[in-house]
């Protein structure tokens, strides 16, 4: 016969919640389990007989329960209520805010919230395989990531808007940004180990800035404990990349920081000897191992009065990317068919270092008045190594006969980045119903590439033997990029909480004002290598092998000795902002309306640091918004709400878009437009949410963007000139977006399955170059107009995740899959000729156990299925059939393939928390 099986919930006494985490067992047996994520226990094995089952919770009284098995075979199921223990205790522990950082306090958010919004906990983030905010945001519904070639994710792409249509804040303040020519914020720079929380928000309520027509992102990083707390992680893994290949770089403490051009007086002349040659030479590291390490200390001192947190976060890791590229032309028969052109293999070794420092520093005066004071700041560097190998596949390539026209070239590149913030706020209560809230925000943000060389060399084919490896002409080319963003802001918020008609109402207010600053300067040389050995005729040519060994050998004159400064990214820009909004919002207890109008002001304005005659050097604009909104909440159930929100929004040129310089290219040129407009949007969504539970949840939703004068680049008239012709960013007439959403979490005891679907769908229309043949055929250019969706949207993003989490032995582990469709990549100049990204899967694994007196052992495993970066253009020519990775086969024309092996990271956690509780004796 089979034994018994007992099964059932645990609950709370009043609020019928699940108590997940309590401990049932039955002691004469030795048997014991724990309650899941459901509320749900079971207890297998039992025999005939009569025994005592006790149910513990921390807060709640024991509770015993008596069974009686007369039969075995049978299963009992039990509904078991805890009581709360806190009216039997002679002291009452006091605590004065919750722990933000769990996932149950993440679904009480997206319940609660005043509007559309997507939240991710530090208990999601410490479990999953993700290291910084930009790889744990592409796991949030509706998200993905915009890839640079030989680089991770950087930006965030919420709905399918560019990153451009969204902003980041830090705990609620917007920060600059490090990138030399927009606004958009790294995400990478920020580890994962310092935020508390990710909250995303997809419709903005009037005390939100009003830039954000695709989203707003906002990190909330660690708090002052309520209690002593000491965390710590040391991890270490390697990528699989450099299992069967050295990791290759170069020494970046030689390099200058500074050009020749800063270093020295006007109308210098710049000489060999002040461009260093130690930065390169390569070296080799066999197996390089990555590391992590993380460090939190907090506390609360003066009777609780004062909390202090420091946190820190370090990650040294190596990264490869092997990348065939191909370059394209378009055919010249009046097809508009691509021509593959020339074909590139590189090699990318990255070593990057993110030290991130933040700390949090609160004083409560009272419990109506606080203060704090928040100082972050994040460093990032990043050492590149670019290796490249270039076919030509139109100029004397015939491999059948040994003949192929190849070059060579290495680019070092030193990047460092920098984003500091520091804010000072404060909350007061003045009557009970009457709060007001201010901060005071120093931020800088910089960005410096400095002395990135780039070397080339020939290495052709002749009867299938290669020549000498020589330095031609423009063989290298020195360059120094930077740029600073700096903030000063203040901010004020009142809030009146009063009954109007009996309805609970609180109304808002608030301004806010910003003064930005922003710097962006270059300068390059270019180096022609000379052999003094050889004859004055010969000085444009230095052999490999004959003339030198490696790069330090060497010796160069300098073709510009006073650098090139008078480029686009040459120029400074002011932005300050003036904004005031007013808000209500009204309670009729199952139904809840915020409302209200949000006002911004803005001046934007440049000036070129090294006019060439442009007709407008300097500009001033000024813009006035109306931003109105609504966000509707209906409570059909205690657990269901049904949403539905009206917002204005708009999108800001980037601070280099206005700037009215031109680049000249042999195909075409490109420009900026001082002339350039603010985008405007409108936004509707509707969203229904289901919370059946504390974990569980189940949310669908529909948005609709309409923008006007949408910012999207095309060939248009240089500044009016009808005679030239530029790729430039232009405000086009209206941009359509929709879409659908689905966020669905369901936990089963120890199991849990993480999903989110996304649709989306747009169109935008914008000229494109177009080749014919004249009535004389003869070769001409026209420009026309195509439809196609906006850039970087997938229509269908995904993401599926498979969880055990067993709080009695300790064992937790994800297994997470990401899709992306297919999405546009670049958009292109051509007709019918964009680049367009192939729909790809990415599996991650991460797992952890826990032990006794808070050490735990993780391991995180990325990129499993080795998922490659495919580029293509959604057409074919017969001319590429007897091109490399080209056939008849295809439809489509391969542009880039790129792959970079799964990493593993393996480490130890350590947490340390001390109960300091405020004793309070009941009243008799």
């Amino acid at each position: 016969m089979k034994s018994a099986t007992i099964r059932g919930k645990v609950l709370d006494f009043n609020t019928r919640e699940e108590l997940v985490g309590a401990i049932v067992f039955i002691n004469d047996l030795k048997k014991s389990t724990t309650v899941g994520f459901d509320g749900s226990f079971i207890l297998k094995d039992i025999p005939k007989g009569k025994f005592m089952l006790t149910v513990k919770f921390i807060g709640y009284e024991t509770l015993n329960e008596s069974i009686n098995i007369e039969d075995e075979g049978i299963e009992i199921v039990l509904d078991l209520k805890l009581k709360s223990s806190d009216s039997q205790l002679n002291e009452i522990e006091v605590v004065s805010s919750k722990d933000n950082s769990t996932e149950i306090s993440a679904r009480e958010t997206e319940k609660n919230a005043a509007s559309i919004v997507n939240v991710v906990s530090a208990k999601a983030i410490e479990l999953s395989p993700d290291l910084n905010i930009a790889n744990v945001l592409q796991r949030m519904s509706g998200i993905t990531l915009d890839k640079s070639s030989g680089s991770g994710g950087q930006y965030a792409l919420l709905r399918g808007m560019d990153k451009r249509y969204n902003y980041t804040l830090v705990n609620g303040i917007k920060i600059p940004s490090t990138n030399n020519k927009h606004r958009y914020v790294p995400l990478d720079i920020f580890p994962a180990d310092l935020v508390d929380r990710v909250e995303v928000t997809k419709a903005l309520t009037p005390d939100l800035e009003g830039d954000a027509i695709g989203g707003v992102v906002n990190l909330m990083m660690k708090n002052a404990p309520e209690n002593f707390l000491v965390q710590t992680n040391v991890s270490g893994g390697f990528s699989q990349f450099f299992v069967s290949q050295p990791f290759k770089t170069f020494n970046q403490q030689s390099v200058n920081l500074y050009s020749p051009y800063e270093l020295n007086p006007v109308g210098y002349n710049a000489v060999p000897k002040d461009f260093s040659k130690d930065n390169l030479d390569i070296n080799q590291n066999r197996f390089p191992l990555n590391s992590v390490i993380g460090l939190t200390i907090g506390n609360r001192f003066l009777n609780n009065k004062l909390g202090v947190l420091v946190s820190a976060n370090y990650q040294n890791t190596k990264r490869g990317t092997q990348s065939t590229l191909f370059d394209d032309d378009l055919s010249r028969d009046g097809k508009n068919l691509p021509i593959v052109t020339d074909m590139r293999i590189r090699l990318f070794n990255e070593a990057q270092q993110n030290l991130g420092l933040h700390s949090k520093l609160d004083f409560r005066f009272n419990n109506r008045n606080k203060i704090s004071l928040y100082l972050a700041n994040m460093h990032f560097e990043n050492k590149q190594l670019r290796m490249e190998d270039e076919t030509s596949l139109t100029t004397s390539y015939a491999p059948e006969l040994g003949i192929e026209t190849r070059s060579h070239s290495d680019r070092f590149r030193f990047n460092v980045q920098n984003l500091f913030n520091s804010t000072l706020q404060g909350d007061h209560q003045i009557t009970p119903g009457f709060n007001v809230n201010w901060s005071l925000v120093y931020s800088i943000a910089s960005n410096q590439s400095p002395d990135e060389a780039s070397i080339q060399y020939g290495t052709s084919i002749v009867n299938y033997k290669q020549v000498p490896g020589f330095i031609d002409f423009d063989g290298s080319s020195r360059r120094w990029r930077r740029n600073t963003d700096t903030d000063l802001a203040s901010y004020l918020n009142l809030k009146y909480q009063f009954k109007f008609f009996n309805i609970r109402t609180i109304l808002s207010g608030g301004a806010l004002y910003r003064q930005k600053t922003r710097t962006s300067f270059y300068n390059s040389y270019t180096l022609i290598a000379f052999n003094p050995n050889r004859s004055s005729d010969s000085t444009l040519y230095s052999a490999k092998g004959i003339d030198w060994n490696k790069y330090s050998d060497i010796q160069w004159t300098v073709r510009n000795p006073r650098g090139s400064v008078g480029t686009s990214e040459n120029f400074d820009a002011n932005e300050d902002v003036m904004a005031t909004y007013g808000m209500l919002k009204f309670d009729f207890n199952k139904f809840q309306v915020i409302t209200g109008l949000r006002i911004e002001q803005t001046l934007q304005g440049y000036g070129m640091l090294f006019p060439a005659g442009e007709k407008r050097p300097s500009e001033t604009y000024t813009y006035f918004d109306f931003l109105p909104s609504i966000n509707m909440r209906y409570l059909l159930t205690n657990n269901i709400n049904l949403r539905s929100s009206y917002y204005r929004a708009t999108n800001k040129p980037g601070f280099q878009e206005i700037v009215p310089f031109i680049l000249r290219g042999e195909d075409y040129s490109s420009a900026g437009n001082p002339d350039l407009k603010q985008a405007v949007g409108d936004n509707l969504d509707f969203r229904f949410e289901y919370f059946p539970n504390k974990l569980d949840q189940l949310m669908a939703g529909f948005f609709y963007k309409k923008i006007q004068n949408v910012i999207e680049y095309a060939f248009v008239d240089y500044l009016g000139n009808t005679h030239e012709q530029v790729y430039s960013p232009i405000n086009s007439d209206v941009a359509v977006n929709y879409g659908f959403e689905l966020d669905a979490a369901k936990f089963k005891r120890q199991f849990g399955i993480k999903l989110n679907y996304t649709w989306t769908n747009s169109q935008i229309t914008t000229n494109k170059l177009s080749r014919i043949k004249t009535k004389n055929n003869q070769d001409s250019t026209i420009y026309v107009a195509q439809t196609r969706p906006l850039y970087g949207q997938s229509a269908h993003v995904a993401n599926f995740s498979l969880l055990y989490l067993d709080a009695k032995s300790g064992l937790n582990a994800q297994l997470a899959f990401s899709y992306t469709g297919e999405r546009l990549y670049t958009v292109s100049r051509y007709i019918n000729n964009d680049f367009w990204q192939q729909g790809f899967w990415q599996m991650d694994f991460s797992c952890e156990k826990k032990f006794k007196n808070g050490l735990s052992v993780f391991a995180k495993c990325q990129n499993l299925l080795n998922t490659p970066v495919i580029v293509f253009i959604k057409n074919t020519n017969p001319a590429n059939y007897d091109k490399p990775e080209h056939d008849g086969n295809k439809k489509t024309t391969l542009i880039r393939s790129e792959y970079s092996m799964p990493a593993y990271l393996l480490g130890l956690r350590f947490k340390l928390e001390k109960k300091l509780t405020q004793k309070i004796k009941p009243i008799n």
